[in-house]
């Protein structure tokens, strides 16, 4: 995935993965397709040795994992991540990431389709 994290801070890198991940697991299908555009991420992020970009995908599911019990959990933490992007350019393309992240299937879920609008409406899209 080829994001250009240019004026991002470390912690809105890593609440971008968080989102990019909460949309992977979103529709409880993953896809080796999904997986490795991320991997491609967390190389742009700087974790360039495959053991520190698994451990940082790892941390990341650990700390979504409790949010993709119900829609509701979801939308509040996909939310919570949102407001760390201010920037209008950021805003779109963290819109931008999420949307493509969830259309590498061909297939969006409700709980997607919820996600994507919750987010544009909070980006004013």
């Amino acid at each position: 995935m080829d994001i250009d994290l240019t004026g991002f801070s470390a912690t809105q890198k890593q609440a971008l993965f968080d989102l990019l991940i909460l949309a992977m697991y979103a529709d409880g299908h993953l896809s080796s397709v999904e997986e490795e555009q991320l991997q491609k991420l967390l190389a742009a992020m700087g974790f360039t040795d495959e053991i520190d970009r698994q451990r940082e995908f790892d941390a990341a599911v650990t700390r979504i994992r409790p949010s993709i019990q119900s829609i509701y959990k979801a939308k509040e933490l996909a939310m919570g991540l949102a407001d760390l992007f201010t920037l209008r350019p950021q805003q779109k393309l963290v819109f931008a990431a999420v949307e493509k992240i969830m259309t590498f299937d061909n297939k969006i879920s409700t709980w997607e389709n919820t996600l994507l609008m919750e987010l544009r409406m909070k980006f004013r899209l």
